[in-house]
């Protein structure tokens, strides 16, 4: 827990400084929205963009459009797996190609997104795997004083999903560049509505205290709930895989 404090510190640290931290992985994520009876264009056009520029593992593109809440319809295109060398790279092709071609039927929402993967929260993670056709996103915004509660929370229930959800997986990502500070995304993937998961006797409660200590679950959610801002502090939205926009 020690480790995972002082790497929660050091994310504060890294909001503050432009600079990319050299042994991180970065997630970028977009929003686009299709323009009015332009859906299918702009599908057809982001998906010869995408083919064209983000089919190798260095420069994967996947999308998915969001079902529920104030941003359902928006499409997030979520490009994972890059190391700081990454943004040294000259895009400008890529770039102008998505301009002159893509953006005729689409208009982005809000600008690029840059995340850093925090793999301690990692949950049955296989990134061989294909993309998951449903994620769940889970959008926190933490008081810059409890950030460390947060980070326990997360690390400990993701523990206890572990052996309750074992056909789905999270990966929990904290914001460098693009939004507030101290805002952390959680992303649950899972293929099938109906779960193949194993029935268990006890609760996660149970299971919780179990591993944690007598307890430890109420006093954990109760730190986690007032880790977050009031107002905004968390957000819930569905998520569904574009198939067609699959670069490959």
């Amino acid at each position: 827990m020690k480790k995972t404090l002082l790497f929660l510190f050091s994310i504060i640290l890294s909001n503050t400084y432009g600079q990319r931290n050299p042994d991180a992985e970065y997630w970028n994520t977009f929003h686009y929205k299709a323009k009015p009876a332009m859906e299918d264009k702009f599908i057809q056009a982001a998906a010869k963009k995408t083919k064209k520029f983000n089919a190798t593992p260095e420069n994967l593109i996947v999308t998915y459009k969001i079902m529920t809440g104030q941003n359902a319809g928006i499409y997030e295109r979520i490009m994972p797996f890059q190391t700081s060398e990454r943004y040294d790279r000259n895009v400008s092709s890529e770039l102008k190609y998505w301009a002159d071609n893509v953006l005729p039927y689409a208009e982005s929402v809000g600008g690029q997104q840059i995340w850093e993967r925090q793999k301690w929260a990692d949950v049955n993670v296989d990134e061989s795997s294909p993309p998951y056709k449903h994620l769940i996103k889970n959008i926190y915004v933490v008081k810059q004083t409890h950030v460390e509660y947060f980070g326990r929370w997360a690390e400990r229930i993701g523990k206890v999903m572990k052996k309750r959800r074992p056909d789905s997986s999270r990966i929990v990502l904290s914001l460098v560049s693009g939004g507030r500070p101290n805002t952390f995304v959680s992303y649950v993937g899972f293929n099938k509505f109906k779960h193949s998961n194993p029935e268990f006797d006890s609760s996660w409660e149970e299971d919780y205290n179990e591993m944690f200590g007598w307890e430890t679950f109420k006093a954990d959610r109760k730190a986690f709930r007032e880790s977050l801002e009031m107002i905004i502090g968390h957000q819930r939205e569905s998520l569904d895989l574009v198939e067609e926009l699959l670069p490959n």
